[in-house]
């Protein structure tokens, strides 16, 4: 077999530590040379359940009917993986599936097994009981956590993803624009009511609340709700505390 010295090298050792006799064996050792340094990572990969693909490593159970799709990820010839025969050599092909080598952990944390999966986690506070006038205050309970893909948030917002919150509409005071149990994204690291009639998250008193804001000449700011059938609010500089932007609103259909 011709090969480089760190490939040589490393299917002497492999060669030493696996059992490249049964089916299982040289299961294990072309997922390990293809990178996948552990089982289950593998069986996410071929899309098959952590405990049965250790079965077919441990030669409980045969494989002979998905070999074609473990042999094409992990670029070794289906014939060999079921019969043996000398090993086999050169590159993986280019439509082999490669699994980046790591020393890093597993993730342990919530946060990490998302960050995995390209997601990012953004916590929810709620508005309506009071916790918008708490958030301001540093102290706001968090009612949960709510995922997003990470690159369509990157698409509607370019700003820290961190600064991120998620309320639900409550009521019809913003109706038709924001029905009741609508899911908000509000940006709070936009707090400077820089445009007319934007939406914006605002403490007023206790209470949090969603209104569009309008500066009115005599330096007021008025409320709006979007139903025509609640009546704005006028208030006076420093009566209100901004939140943040809100930037989109989802809703079941």
């Amino acid at each position: 077999m011709i090969c480089s010295a760190t490939l040589c090298n490393t299917l002497a050792m492999m060669e030493g530590e696996q059992d490249l006799d049964t089916p299982g064996g040289r299961l294990e050792w072309a997922r390990e040379r293809a990178g996948y340094h552990d089982a289950a990572s593998f069986a996410r990969a071929a899309k098959i359940h952590p405990t049965t693909y250790r079965a077919y490593e441990g030669n409980q159970n045969g494989f002979a009917k998905r070999a074609p799709d473990f042999a094409r990820i992990l670029g070794v010839p289906t014939d060999w993986l079921l019969k043996g025969g000398a090993l086999p050599d050169g590159e993986l092909p280019r439509d082999a599936v490669r699994q980046p080598s790591t020393d890093k952990a597993p993730p342990t944390s919530l946060a990490d097994i998302a960050s995995e999966h390209g997601l990012a986690l953004i916590e929810e506070i709620d508005l309506p009981l009071g916790m918008g006038a708490s958030f301001l205050q540093g102290h706001a309970e968090v009612m949960g956590i709510v995922p997003f893909r990470t690159d369509w948030l990157r698409g509607l917002h370019q700003g820290p993803i961190e600064r991120l919150k998620v309320t639900r509409g409550s009521g019809d005071s913003m109706q038709p624009t924001i029905m009741d149990g609508d899911i908000v994204l509000v940006d709070t690291a936009h707090r400077r009511i820089d445009d007319q009639d934007r939406i914006w998250a605002v403490a007023y008193g206790d209470l949090g609340m969603i209104r569009r804001i309008r500066v009115t000449p005599r330096g007021s700011w008025l409320l709006m709700p979007d139903n025509q059938l609640v009546r704005p609010d006028e208030v006076g500089d420093g009566e209100v505390a901004v939140i943040g932007r809100v930037i989109w609103i989802g809703r079941r259909i």
